[in-house]
């Protein structure tokens, strides 16, 4: 007796494999949202302790500039 599976010639395998390859399709769109979502929460944390602890919680001086020059160019 052999340790391998062996599949009968006749069997139709490929809704099984079709079956694995979707699961395994979902686990990875499910994997990249969460890591996505995990990244943005981190480039949010640094940001904002950024501008508490550098900036004081106020703008930086670049960030009154692009206010001030998007206002102008929008009228």
């Amino acid at each position: 007796m052999s340790d391998s599976i062996t599949i009968q010639k006749n069997s139709n395998i490929m809704p099984l494999v079709d079956d694995l390859r979707q699961i395994i399709n979902q686990t990875r769109n499910r994997v990249a949202v969460n890591v996505n979502a995990e990244l943005t929460l981190m480039y949010w944390h640094i940001g904002e302790r950024i501008n508490r602890e550098v900036l004081g919680n106020e703008r930086a001086e670049y960030g009154k500039q692009i206010v001030s020059t998007l206002s102008q160019q929008s009228r």
